[in-house]
């Protein structure tokens, strides 16, 4: 009986190592999914793809909530004030959580402080992509070509502040080059100015620029990965055409209030980390440009510390400010 007893005891041990205190029945109720982008861009099939897997794990729904922005400031603030209970969480990007708060004079919120790193989605990187009449084959060319006329060459962005806009600034500083900076509101108004011929550059993700370079319709110069991408091999890196420590990542991941418990922090990152190691997951983000991730909280919040770090000396360097 004395054995038995100590056998039960073990038990509810282990047991309540894998069910942590306050998550054993973690979700009870729909979780709603914050997007800090309008409906339409190219967030849409990484929340989609991820939520679908979670929905279906927990028979819960995870309910997409597009909250447009401020840069995406709205949906962060949401976030950072909602109950820390698990049932509101954020998709925070490189641009929300990195580049914004060494990019306004002042935010009602700060991510570090107010916002906690549950896990990383996907990670991918930026395409330098050009209309196909623009007489460059690569960025030493395009470079060459700016030089020769300094300031005269723009390039378009999804805004003001806006990873793919930091990346060109990060360029320019690089190559000692001038380019006119042409912002608007969202991905897609600046994607079909290139395509119309109106402005000849941008660095647009690849999950925007993949279908129209397979159409013929847009010229990739370069990726701003550290690598080349596994998936499109032929592309060079921006760093191997002649500039080298260049390397810009797009990244999506997932923030939740910052006193919400270990215990449930822990059960998103292990859903999160699981679903996106799916294989028809992976595949699914591989087609878009994207690599699965599904790191732990402290690797996200490191990635987080650095990334603030290394933009807060572009912003500087380039005097961008938006007040």
């Amino acid at each position: 009986m004395v054995l038995q007893g100590a056998l039960a005891l073990m038990v509810m041990g282990l047991h309540g190592l894998s069910a942590p205190a306050g998550a054993a029945e973690y979700p009870e109720k729909p979780i709603r999914f914050l997007v800090p982008y309008p409906p339409g861009g190219s967030t849409d099939p990484i929340v989609r793809i991820i939520s679908q897997k979670l929905t279906e794990t927990w028979k819960q729904q995870f309910v997409i909530d597009n909250r447009g922005g401020s840069g995406g400031n709205v949906a962060s603030d949401i976030v950072a004030k909602a109950p820390a209970d698990g049932y509101t969480v954020l998709l925070g990007t490189v641009s929300t959580i990195c580049i914004n708060p060494v990019l306004y004079a002042k935010l009602p919120f700060d991510p570090v402080q107010d916002l906690a790193p549950v896990s990383l989605i996907v990670s991918g990187f930026y395409l330098l992509a050009t209309h196909p009449t623009f007489p460059a084959a690569n960025v030493g060319e395009l470079v060459a070509l700016a030089k020769g006329k300094q300031g005269q060459f723009n390039y378009a962005s999804g805004g003001a502040g806006s990873a793919p806009h930091l990346a060109m600034e990060l360029l320019k500083q690089m190559a000692k080059v001038e380019l006119t900076h042409v912002p608007y509101k969202g991905t897609g108004p600046a994607l079909n100015d290139v395509l119309g011929g109106h402005v000849p550059m941008l660095f647009g993700s690849a999950v925007s620029i993949l279908p129209q370079m397979k159409a013929g319709r847009i010229k990739v110069l370069a990726m701003t990965g550290g690598k080349r991408s596994t998936t499109m091999p032929e592309i060079a890196t921006v760093a191997e055409s002649g500039y080298p420590g260049f390397e810009v990542d797009s990244w999506y991941g997932v923030l939740a209030p910052v006193q919400t418990s270990p215990a449930i922090v822990g059960v998103l990152h292990r859903e999160i980390a699981r679903a996106a190691q799916l294989p028809e997951v992976r595949a699914r983000f591989a087609a878009l440009g994207l690599e699965s991730v599904g790191n732990d909280p402290s690797q996200f919040a490191k990635i987080i510390k650095n990334d603030l770090a290394r933009w807060g000396e572009v912003v500087k360097r380039g005097n961008v400010r938006i007040d």
